[in-house]
């Protein structure tokens, strides 16, 4: 039989939290005392989008479960309707063109050597050579 005094790991918070209280964040739509939200008043909804146009969750909006769903609903029939966008783009700073990372460099990596590049040269004049001649020899049969 087991020990009913033995204490199993709590779950949910870490210790460190457990003295800390947490300030609930104002009510902007009890505040202004908005009865609806309604889906053309842009100005409103926006208030309540993130700069890239996603809908900020309800810990940081600090809505009430049911004016968070009828303002998600409004959003999304403002999107819908056009007067909101799904999102915007936004200039990233300091990385140059995706993948960012550049060359990859390895250790046994082949590299070039003078000849290697003339041997190329020579190849390169020759193969324009037949190109050249191929398109004379094609002016004399038309």
């Amino acid at each position: 039989m087991s020990n009913s005094n033995s204490k199993k790991p709590v779950r949910g918070r870490a210790p460190k939290d457990a003295g800390r209280k947490i300030k609930k964040k104002a009510n902007v739509l009890s505040a202004e005392k908005v009865q609806y939200i309604d889906y053309k008043d842009v100005g409103l909804l926006q208030r309540f989008m993130s700069d890239r146009s996603k809908i900020r969750s309800q810990r940081l909006n600090g809505n009430t479960v049911q004016q968070q769903r009828e303002l998600a609903n409004a959003i999304k029939n403002a999107r819908e309707m056009a007067l909101l966008p799904y999102t915007k783009r936004v200039a990233s700073v300091g990385r140059g063109p995706r993948g960012g990372r550049g060359p990859r460099i390895e250790e046994d990596a082949v590299e070039f050597t003078e000849t290697d590049v003339e041997t190329t040269a020579v190849e390169s004049t020759d193969a324009q050579d037949m190109i050249d001649s191929d398109e004379a020899g094609e002016g004399e049969e038309g």
